[in-house]
């Protein structure tokens, strides 16, 4: 984990409310993997507001540049879309734990939806890097095909399925829908969006398939201190009380209880 100044490269916007942000930090980076986040200061002369997270899209470790896929969710990533380039931004990264991968997982499903298409996107091209065997195959959804946010699937070489609650584009319904009727023959699943849409997500996929959610929560400090983002998981026939920032983000999707 380091705590080090990021300079925007660029900030793009996809669509309204989408955004592309590319910053630059001290090379090389620590090792990432899919799944962990960072923690950006969304206004450099805001001292008093917390850092926020953000889930990274990609990285290049030897020229120090991460990339990250947000949208407006609040007062602060409105003001992060303002920032121009050359801003420097405090950073706190990599957080958390990412996803996990054994080189017996060869034909692997990522299911996702709103911000949650950024982990998969990155864990797609890791896996690709890592064995040219390994067969991603994403599962996206949305609203409408706005949500799925085409600007940013386009610059992606991946077999992708896509559903629409609208029936805009893809699949009429939802993604865990699509993905039902669709799931023969997977040997892990990965999963980020909406808790609801994992909840259903977590309903149809057999317990013995080797599934991962990266949730959702709101952070304050996002080091695990304050005990601010603690998310329900089953661990040796209990429940606790684990730390999303710190435990996760990344769980066994069999073990996390979802609200009602």
């Amino acid at each position: 984990m380091q705590y080090v100044p990021a300079e925007i490269v660029s900030n793009t916007e996809l669509a309204p409310k989408h955004w592309l942000l590319e910053l630059q930090l001290p090379a090389p980076l620590p090792p990432i993997t899919a799944g962990q986040f960072l923690s950006l200061r969304c206004d450099p002369a805001d001292r008093h507001s917390l850092l926020r997270p953000f889930s990274i899209l990609g990285s290049d470790e030897v020229r120090g540049r991460l990339s990250v896929y947000y949208k407006h969710l609040g007062r602060l990533s409105e003001r992060l879309s303002e920032m121009p380039a050359g801003t420097r931004l405090d950073c706190l990264y990599p957080l958390g734990r990412g996803f996990e991968w054994q080189p017996g997982w060869r034909r692997v499903a990522l299911v996702g939806g709103g911000v949650g298409l950024a982990p998969l996107l990155y864990w797609a091209q890791q896996l690709r890097a890592r064995d040219a065997g390994v067969e991603p195959v994403c599962f996206f959804g949305g609203g409408t095909e706005a949500d799925l946010v085409p600007a940013l699937l386009a610059r992606y070489d991946l077999p992708m399925e896509l559903a629409t609650m609208d029936g805009g584009r893809g699949h009429h319904g939802t993604v865990v829908e699509l993905y039902s009727g669709r799931s023969a023959g997977y040997d892990a699943l990965y999963s980020c969006g909406p808790n609801p849409m994992m909840a259903a997500l977590q309903r149809v996929v057999p317990d013995s398939m080797p599934a991962f959610a990266s949730l959702e929560e709101y952070m304050a400090c996002g080091v695990g201190a304050c005990y601010g983002c603690t998310a329900r998981i089953m661990a040796d026939g209990a429940e606790h009380n684990l730390r999303v920032c710190r435990e996760g983000p990344v769980f066994d999707l069999h073990s996390v209880v979802f609200a009602p």
